[in-house]
């Protein structure tokens, strides 16, 4: 009897039976914008969320307490809209480990960096 090998990639929900369980295509969230108030950084996200980070309460993010409101002010999104880069201060920060809330906790300076 010939052995039959099944691609996992191929089967489906209902291969084995009933449809039990419908997934939605993953929605990758995206950075769309920054802004700032005083000491606070808001990061604007495609999903509406924004991320609120007290800049004096994050070692990694001292190189953007140091800016200038001219330097703070001229920001790219990358293109994958995985972060945020200014080209002025030639640093940036990645989305991805920000929501991993355990990734705050750590006071490493080059956690959630670009570059």
């Amino acid at each position: 009897m010939p052995s039959r090998v099944i691609d996992e990639y191929s089967m489906n929900y209902s291969t084995y039976g009933t449809a039990t369980l419908q997934v939605e295509p993953a929605q990758l969230v995206k950075m769309v914008g920054v802004s700032f108030a005083n000491n606070l950084l808001v990061l604007h996200l495609s999903d509406g969320r924004a991320l609120q980070l007290q800049m004096g309460n994050y070692p990694w993010l001292r190189w953007l307490t140091q800016a200038t409101p001219e330097e703070r002010a001229q920001w790219e999104i990358v293109p994958s809209g995985g972060g945020i880069w200014w080209p002025a201060l030639d640093d940036g920060i990645e989305l991805q480990p920000l929501l991993d809330i355990n990734s705050l906790l750590h006071t490493s300076e080059e956690l959630p960096h670009i570059g």
